[in-house]
């Protein structure tokens, strides 16, 4: 009778001890193994993120024709009558196929693009998104210039994005060279409200207020008779300059 009282604490002791072991070394392997899987999904959505932005990058390199008019560079000839719809939409800093996935990695890029993005990307399913407008862009000519810019650009650009900001449903860029007309250099301004037509395209715009005023220059977009005015002014009333393009295509 004494000895198996004396041997059954023991007994008790020892299978707890191994017990809460075994519990130990389940709890280390299952945290380890959740950390793992943590670590796994983090490095996928990093690589999703790359392959995203790396198609974003490929699909304006496919067919840019000089320098990037957000970035600035050299203009360099292309033979416009031959290119693709892609190279196009490439060329004039449209959105390209895989926009409406890869958007939000034009934040720092190309702002305006972003915002368009940042205004619908919530409502596309499977593709884009229904929008306002198709967003559009156009070559432009140099008609009349003075002040503080290039006369006689090689290439000019005039972009026209839908957006849900408040009043405004567009925003407006003029590229000139690589140089931005309109709106400021960083391209984070350009909010205008734009009149449509009855078949819901953009048609004319105002910005009534200069850059001191709103951060961005005066402009006046009439798409119908196909012509573009941008002008800017001093806070002290001296024009800065003044350029009036023909729109083309």
């Amino acid at each position: 009778m004494s000895e198996r009282t004396g041997i059954r604490p023991s007994l008790w002791l020892l299978s707890a001890v191994l017990l809460l072991g075994a519990g130990l070394t389940v709890w280390v392997v299952l945290d380890g193994a959740s950390a793992r899987r943590a670590a796994a999904e983090r490095a996928r959505i990093d690589e999703d993120a790359e392959r995203r932005a790396e198609r974003l990058r490929a699909d304006r390199d496919r067919a840019r024709a000089g320098g990037s008019p957000s970035s600035g560079g050299s203009y360099t000839h292309h033979d416009w009558g031959r290119e693709t719809d892609l190279q196009r939409q490439m060329a004039l800093d449209l959105p390209g196929p895989s926009f409406w996935q890869d958007g939000a990695t034009e934040r720092g890029r190309d702002p305006q693009l972003f915002a368009m993005w940042r205004s619908f990307a919530a409502m596309a399913q499977d593709g884009e998104p229904p929008l306002p407008f198709e967003p559009t862009a156009h070559r432009a000519q140099m008609i009349d210039a003075e002040g503080d810019v290039n006369a006689a650009p090689e290439s000019c650009q005039v972009r026209v994005l839908p957006v849900a900001a408040g009043s405004f449903n567009c925003v407006v860029r003029v590229v000139c060279d690589g140089a931005v007309l309109y709106p400021n250099e960083r391209q984070t301004a350009g909010y205008v409200p734009c009149e449509l037509d009855e078949r819901g395209r953009p048609v004319r715009a105002v910005d009534d207020g200069q850059s001191d005023h709103d951060g961005d220059p005066l402009v006046d977009m009439d798409l119908q008779n196909g012509t573009i005015t941008v002008e800017d002014f001093a806070p002290d009333g001296q024009r800065r300059y003044r350029a009036t393009l023909r729109i083309h295509s």
